[in-house]
């Protein structure tokens, strides 16, 4: 969207599913051949700590364990953005891949030079909770609170995310790219009421 009178930030956000009869099957499809180069991977420590905070925080209200950080699930991230990166914005998910991950993805441009934070990405797929009206009475799958429902699923415990981001050339805009790669995957069908606790405060 973009920011009235701001200008600032357009920001679209995504949300893969992990079913569990398929997320183990699918494959990355080859890079198409107009795809720009990916951008640069800004992936370190201290961005997978606010990833793995923020995510705490936000479970914690709804009764669900803390997630710790796990290498592999990392490293599947990085590769998830970098294939991201190479398209303008979040037109498409990432080219199939999970890979028996669930998966979370965002997208900012910006005209300052700075990256977007997990925090943001984060906030904006938990607020899928009010902005897609999760119905507590019917727990299931939607496409539009599918961000929220994996960021809070109990069974999940693993996490691993990352960071493109910089100026494509010719661009405008400074764009950001994260993906949080998640195990076990969430939003798993029959499965809702037990593991998308209602929120404690």
């Amino acid at each position: 969207m973009i920011v009235p009178g701001n200008m600032k930030a357009i920001t679209r956000v995504l949300t893969t599913v992990a079913l569990a009869a398929a997320a183990t099957l699918s494959a990355p499809a080859a890079q198409a051949t107009d795809a720009r180069p990916p951008l640069p991977d800004t992936t370190d420590a201290a961005f997978n700590q606010e990833c793995l905070e923020a995510h705490n925080s936000y479970r914690a209200r709804h009764g669900a364990p803390p997630l710790t950080l796990d290498a592999a699930a990392t490293a599947h991230a990085v590769r998830r953005a970098q294939t991201a990166s190479t398209q303008d914005g979040l037109t498409a998910p990432p080219a199939p891949g999970s890979r028996g991950y669930g998966e979370n993805t965002f997208w900012s441009a910006t005209y300052d030079n700075e990256p977007a934070t997990c925090h943001e990405a984060v906030r904006l797929w938990y607020e899928a909770r009010w902005t897609g009206g999760y119905d507590w009475d019917r727990p299931g799958y939607s496409p539009d609170t599918g961000s929220f429902t994996q960021v809070v699923w109990k069974d999940t415990d693993a996490l691993g995310c990352a960071r493109a981001s910089g100026r494509p050339e010719g661009a405008e805009s400074y764009q950001t790219y994260i993906v949080c790669s998640y195990a076990p995957a969430g939003n798993i069908t029959g499965r809702f009421r037990e593991n998308v606790g209602a929120p404690t405060n």
